[in-house]
């Protein structure tokens, strides 16, 4: 009796030590490779992203690698109020624990977004995480629309959330020092915004950055932008209210687009915007300082007299060509809610000279003479 009392004993303890875990693991292991293991695993993880993202998570197929670490195939993420495509990506690999997650992205695919939906979603949606989570994305390729961008080829990303504020620094390019991003995000109210951008010596289109800006700009199809810029934005929607302040250079300007006339010919060229200073606060323009230069190009005369009498300039009356030819652009400009003021170049033959041929002066400027802001304040003001 004695005996059996023993292997009874003995049974029980090799099922609970040994049988049971080992048809524990072995059936969840099963389970994860079987069709219904993967609707369990799949649905369990588009649960748990689509509550830390606040977005619509699909993903096609999960590879259990060993305990916490994944392989994520076919993952499509979808703004959950405008149901809009935000990014998908072919391969994931995660590898998480308790207090931090990392993510390799092999292949980022974004598709045909402006940049003001891409920061709203991240602002109001991976940003607004507030558990303290270390998460780092390292992206390998990156597809814009489909088709590969040399510039942000090997980006990387580096997320740092915590209960006072998250931020996103985003660094691409192949130049030695790559273009820098960073998106700070603070968590109690009132919630503010910032982005902070320094291309270090890169060019970037300027169309891209027009989400950043408190004002749509357009300069042209192949403007650009390299320099640094800061926008503030609260109470966490871009359309709020907005600080802003840049230092820069703008190539490939389409004068045009600056000099705007009812007949298309009234200037052609291009030229460079040096920006020294620009301020805004709360949607309204405090100040904005720079040059402009441009080699050559034309100006439409009968345009010449009008535009000298609203900038307060002098110009050569006796020209006889329809559209003048220009070789030269050189105007200072400083602008705050009080007027603006013009100047020409500043050394040389042609002192004061702000636009010029191969005989002379074309236009010129008066030293002397303020322009009442209201010229500008509807250009400048929303």
């Amino acid at each position: 009796m004695k005996h059996k009392r023993q292997r009874i004993i003995n049974r029980l303890l090799f099922a609970v030590g040994i049988l049971l875990p080992s048809i524990l693991i072995g059936g969840t292991l099963i389970l994860r490779h079987t069709d219904l293991g993967q609707l369990w695993l799949r649905g369990q993880w588009i649960e748990e992203l689509s509550q830390a993202t606040n977005s619509n998570i699909e993903i096609g197929h999960i590879h259990f690698l060993e305990p916490g670490k994944y392989a994520l195939k076919d993952v499509r993420i979808s703004d959950r109020e405008s149901k809009q495509l935000i990014c998908r990506a072919n391969h994931v690999e995660v590898d998480y624990s308790a207090s931090s997650t990392n993510l390799n992205i092999h292949t980022l695919q974004i598709p045909e977004t402006n940049p003001s939906t891409w920061m709203n979603w991240w602002n109001e949606h991976v940003l607004a995480i507030s558990e303290e989570h270390q998460l780092q994305v390292k992206v390998g390729l990156t597809l814009l629309n489909d088709l590969p961008v040399d510039e942000l080829n090997n980006s990387t990303a580096q997320i740092e959330l915590s209960v006072e504020s998250s931020r996103l620094t985003v660094n691409w390019g192949e130049q030695q020092q790559p273009c820098a991003l960073q998106l700070t995000r603070t968590h109690h109210y009132p919630t503010v915004s910032t982005l902070l951008l320094q291309t270090n010596g890169n060019e970037i289109k300027l169309a891209t950055l027009n989400g950043a800006l408190p004002l749509q700009i357009d300069l042209g199809t192949q403007a650009t932008f390299n320099g640094q810029l800061i926008s503030k934005y609260h109470p966490g929607q871009f359309t709020s209210e907005v600080d802003f302040a840049a230092d820069g250079e703008i190539k490939h300007v389409e004068l045009s687009k600056i000099l705007q006339h009812p007949d298309k010919n009234g200037i052609e060229g291009q030229a460079t915007l040096r920006i020294h200073k620009a301020i805004c606060n709360s949607n309204h323009w405090k100040r904005l300082q720079g040059t402009i230069r441009g080699g050559q190009g034309t100006i439409h005369r009968s345009w010449l007299p009008q535009l000298a009498s609203k900038l307060h300039l002098r110009w050569l009356g006796d020209l006889k060509e329809e559209a003048v030819p220009y070789e030269s652009l050189h105007c200072e400009f400083t602008w705050d809610p009080t007027g603006f003021t013009l100047r020409g170049e500043t050394e040389g033959a042609y002192v004061g000279t702000i636009l010029r041929h191969q005989n002379g002066p074309i236009l010129g400027d008066r030293p002397d003479s303020v322009i009442r802001s209201a010229t500008l304040n509807e250009a400048l003001n929303r």
